[in-house]
């Protein structure tokens, strides 16, 4: 029992005399001018393409809608959503099949981005098509590559439609009223209240004429995004440069010993004052024997 507690001392011993060794030596030689070998970092994973949301706009059903006192039959809209993920080997050649797809359906390419993350290629295309097309350039797109995903949502936006008609129809009411009354003034203090206020109104029209130009251009044509990636890389192990290494490891070794003979020379004036101290217990102990 007692001798192996020896040699599992002694092992213990000499494992903590070469890990010192190796960092007092590389503290050493850190402080020469030697060349050390360089540390590469990890290469940034891939991440995966994220999927971008697509606004369609389609009308469906009809309906009647009565503005004041005038009815008016009101085709029904509804703003389509959805989000087409693709994964292709030919990027490129995907990308001109979509754009083409477009200008034969009669619409456009409303916008296109290329980038990459390491070695793998991604791509994202926006396109605009008339309404009526809508669902067979979708399922055509799908056709073009390995299909990540899709996603579809409606939101009914008749009711907003009729409201901005509607608030419209006052407003240009209004601005009429305005304009006649302005033919009546007769003072300026009167003549620059009318014109404020008419300025005002006229904003507020150009505003709804906005919103309402927005919402009848979507429900013309229709808009879908896609995304494109190309697949992911097969694993390959990383090459060894055998020079490279082999000095690396010869470095090791000397800074291990550089720390040995450090920690040796060091050491030596301890060892020579405990030596001395042990012999003087020794002989002391004798002579108390005797």
């Amino acid at each position: 029992m007692r001798t192996r507690n020896k040699i599992a001392a002694i092992a213990s011993t000499i494992l903590v005399l070469v890990v010192a060794s190796y960092f007092v030596g590389g503290f050493y030689y850190s402080a020469t001018p030697y060349s050390q070998p360089a540390i590469l970092g990890p290469v940034a994973s891939v991440p995966g393409a994220a999927p971008v949301t697509l606004t369609t706009v389609a009308s469906l059903t009809t309906m009647t809608a009565t503005v004041g006192a005038e009815a008016v039959a009101q085709e029904r809209m509804v703003i389509y959503n959805g989000e087409i993920s693709l994964e292709t080997s030919h990027i490129e050649d995907t990308l001109a099949k979509i754009s083409a797809l477009a200008e034969g359906y009669g619409g456009y390419v409303a916008g296109s981005s290329r980038s990459n993350y390491g070695t793998q290629a991604t791509a994202e295309i926006t396109i605009r098509v008339p309404k009526d097309k809508f669902r067979t350039a979708v399922q055509e797109i799908e056709t073009y590559g390995k299909l990540l995903g899709e996603n579809t949502s409606s939101e009914d936006v008749t009711e907003q439609y009729i409201d901005l008609k509607a608030r419209l129809d006052n407003l240009q009411k209004e601005e009429q009223r305005l304009r006649d009354i302005l033919t009546m003034a007769t003072t300026v203090d009167d003549i620059l209240k009318v014109e404020d206020e008419l300025t005002s109104v006229q904003g507020d029209i150009e505003s709804l004429q906005g919103q309402i130009n927005y919402l009848e251009g979507n429900v013309e044509m229709s808009l879908i995004s896609v995304s494109l990636t190309e697949p992911a890389p097969p694993f390959t192990p990383p090459g060894m440069n055998w020079d490279e290494t082999f000095q690396t490891a010869i470095t090791g070794l000397f800074i291990v010993l550089r720390g040995v003979i450090i920690i040796a020379v060091s050491l030596i004036p301890i060892a020579i004052i405990a030596v001395s101290v042990y012999y003087l217990y020794r002989r002391r102990k004798r002579k108390e024997k005797k």
